[in-house]
């Protein structure tokens, strides 16, 4: 199958980004057997912007794609995140392209009030979404023509290679990567709790307050020097949402503890991951992880093994593949395959 994949591979980042879903994304396809054309919405229209290029950066993006696509004519369209692209030219796209199918790929939370405008726009053009969200809060978005389908955070093996769960030196006992955030949000306080319960832990919290975030081959050594990783969402409770820390984390070995609300607890188990129901559990668990560390190693590499085997770039892309064809499912995957309609 030809397929574009349009979305922000962030060139300008001079690939900090290396790790980023997208880029899993088009291995997956590509390791799938397909012909695959990556198409960077942003990076296309922030230099044809600084140039003064046509008539402005984000037209001359829609343009280029609608030639890329005159070009290449693509069977499937995948828009992952792909914001400069407008909904009239994927209109246009599909009246050249009869038997084109379009879907969206959108990793971003629900409980982000830009998300929910995001999903309902492109709705309007687009045969499906996938979304790493499960759950009816899915059917809000359902139309006549749009349905919605959960995936998962990719694992990749040949970007996720490392193997924490081997060592046992680590200058950091437990690590949580946040971007940026506040002592003062509810994440913030939570961080602070967890140092100040389990004081004998040596946590590193990246992007907490006065400490930088890291990005890069940066972040993966940052992931290197640790032992045990937490999977901290802005809010829990969203049935199976994650932000891609979860493939981070546990595709490179670290033994991840993760919320039992997120609702992981019925595809892994507690021989593969350190769930907790609270913040009373989680620093128990903690405890008990730091003095028993053969424990550790053995529980990070189930984890590390089994995220890699139910979550791969290969088995994300071709659950897509699936149901953008139509036909029946190619595998026994692991999580919900419930197609919203």
């Amino acid at each position: 199958m030809r397929i574009v994949l349009v979305g922000n591979f962030n060139e300008k980042r001079a690939g900090a980004n290396f790790y980023a879903t997208v880029r899993k994304l088009a291995n997956g396809f590509i390791r799938n057997g397909h012909q695959v054309m990556t198409f960077s919405d942003r990076d296309v229209a922030r230099e044809a912007h600084k140039w003064g290029i046509g008539r402005g950066g984000d037209a001359y993006a829609n343009e280029r794609l609608v030639e890329l696509c005159s070009n290449f004519r693509p069977e499937l369209l995948v828009l992952f995140h792909a914001d400069k692209i407008a909904n009239d030219t994927v209109r246009d796209l599909r009246s050249t392209l009869p038997s084109l199918r379009v879907c969206v790929v959108n990793i971003d939370a629900l409980f982000l009030t830009e998300n929910d405008a995001r999903i309902r726009r492109f709705a309007e053009v687009a045969d499906t979404t996938f979304i790493t969200t499960a759950g009816d809060r899915l059917d809000a978005f359902v139309t006549p023509a749009h349905s919605l389908a959960f995936i998962p955070n990719p694992a990749d093996a040949s970007i996720d290679t490392l193997q924490c769960f081997a060592g046992g030196d680590q200058p950091f006992d437990f690590l949580c990567a946040v971007g940026a955030e506040k002592s003062s949000t509810p994440r913030g306080r939570f961080l602070r709790e967890i140092e100040a319960r389990v004081p004998e832990a040596r946590c590193v919290f990246h992007g907490l307050d006065e400490r930088p975030a890291v990005q890069g081959m940066a972040y993966y050594d940052a992931i290197g020097s640790a032992r045990m990783g937490l999977n901290l969402n802005r809010e829990e409770g969203y049935p199976l949402y994650s932000s891609d820390r979860f493939a981070q984390y546990a595709g490179n070995g670290l033994l991840v503890f993760v919320a039992r609300s997120t609702g992981y607890d019925e595809i892994f188990s507690d021989e593969e991951f350190a769930f907790y129901r609270d913040l009373d559990e989680l620093a128990d668990k903690l405890r008990h992880f730091l003095k028993n560390d053969g424990e550790r190693q053995r529980i990070a590499r189930n984890g590390h093994e089994r995220y890699h085997a139910f979550f791969s770039e290969r088995l994300v892309a071709r659950y897509i593949e699936d149901v953008m064809t139509g036909g029946t499912l190619s595998h026994a995957y692991a999580w919900p395959t419930e197609v919203h309609k």
